[in-house]
Order: C-alpha cells, then structure tokens, then sequence
C-alpha cells in the first residue's frame, strides 16, 4: 500500500461487520482518506477515495462526475435507495 504523505504506521486499518472492506485512517487526527477491500456486490476489489483529501481538485469536475447511489442500508447494492434527496 502506498501512502503519499504518511508512513505505514501513522495509517491505522479499521474493519466492522463482514471484515471485507480495510477502512484506513490517521492515526493523529482520525480522517478516513480512503478504503479498500472486496465486496462481490461492487464487483470486487475497490478502492474508495475520499475526495476532501485530495490536493487542488477542481469543484467544476467534481460537481461534473457521474454519482451512483447503492441502497447499502438495506443490503440492496443493485438498487438505488426509494429516496435521495438528503444524500
């Protein structure tokens, strides 16, 4: 695993549940930079990024990407929740 800006070891690794996703985080202020891990229902392996923690990303391309919603509450990830609205 490469970290940019942090050591192996200020990256701490927090799993729940199933245990299949890696959910990684600062060991000094607590942030959550990213996950990765294998979920069948996503189509595998993934990685997940949160994109606060990205130096310089444009607003204009982020308001433009493409959003998928996946009803994880209910365990339902081919569907998209009855309501969106609030997310």
């Amino acid at each position: 695993m490469i970290f940019v800006l942090s050591q192996e070891a200020d990256v701490a690794d927090y799993q729940f549940g199933a245990k299949v996703g890696h959910h990684r985080f600062c060991r000094a202020c607590g942030i959550v930079p990213f996950s990765h891990g294998y979920v069948e229902e996503f189509g595998g392996a993934y990685y997940s990024v949160n994109l606060a923690c990205l130096d310089d990303l444009d607003p204009s391309a982020l308001a433009a990407a493409p959003v998928s919603y996946m009803d994880g509450r209910n365990d339902d990830w081919a569907n998209a929740p009855l309501e969106v609205r609030h997310l």
